[in-house]
């Protein structure tokens, strides 16, 4: 309700689709190099970075989302209803997952439309689900950053980050182009698999690895991220009523 209720702001994203699309589609005019074939080939592979890094940005808006409640003061109905303080923050993850989701529908759509990609339609519809695994393997770092903002009132970095992971995952350009000394980022985090996996599945460009080892990754990040992520968040529910500042800003 919040969201329709600013009309605006959903012209201007949409706007803002076709307008990055637009310039990912003329720069990919310039692109002659190995390993991309044609033009063509390197937009799709741009593409596919776009739509997901916008997925999985979409989990870390918990911790902002978070901060606001705290400003606002509304967070102390989060503390105290039946749900629970730690339950009704991670929740907070649901629609900003499920709205970038129908985001990268449509940033595919006005790409397959508007500006002639090619989509890999037979395996199209695994890319959804694989779409929400990389939000929540992201996730242990959204509850990680949510609850420093919960103990601590602030959580700086989240921008450095997310900029760091997605420059090492090769959203742009291949990761093989990166320094030796920046190369192994893209080994220790699940949004290069998650990029490669969309890829394979989405237009064909084949994996630098092995499928099955991709998903391990990604699934290990989930299974054992996401409960060390709650454990956090709610050690940092109960820092902050030992300290008596749980509803401060």
């Amino acid at each position: 309700m919040v969201r329709l209720s600013y009309r605006g702001s959903l012209v201007s994203e949409n706007l803002a689709i076709v307008s990055t699309l637009a310039l990912f589609y003329f720069i990919a005019k310039l692109v002659r190099v190995a390993p991309f074939r044609s033009p063509a080939e390197y937009f799709a592979f741009a593409v596919i970075g776009i739509v997901i890094f916008g997925i999985v940005r979409s989990s870390l808006l918990m911790a902002a989302t978070l901060r606001q409640e705290l400003v606002a003061g509304t967070y102390e109905r989060l503390a105290m209803s039946s749900f629970g303080g730690t339950a009704s923050t991670i929740s907070l993850m649901i629609f900003p997952i499920a709205y970038a989701l129908a985001i990268a529908v449509i940033q595919l759509a006005v790409a397959v439309i508007g500006f002639g990609l090619d989509i890999h339609w037979s395996t199209a519809a695994i890319a959804l689900p694989l779409g929400v695994l990389g939000a929540l393997a992201f996730a242990p770092l959204a509850l990680l950053f949510a609850a420093i903002t919960l103990a601590f009132k602030q959580a700086p970095g989240q921008g450095a980050v997310l900029t760091a992971v997605s420059l090492a995952s090769g959203l742009y350009f291949p990761v093989a182009l990166l320094p030796w000394w920046l190369r192994w980022i893209s080994d220790v985090q699940p949004f290069t698999p998650t990029v490669d996996l969309l890829r394979n599945v989405l237009t064909g460009f084949p994996m630098r690895g092995s499928i099955t080892v991709a998903l391990i990754k990604i699934v290990g990040f989930v299974v054992i991220g996401i409960p060390i992520g709650i454990y956090l968040l709610s050690a940092a529910g109960r820092f902050g009523r030992a300290r008596g500042t749980l509803l401060e800003y």
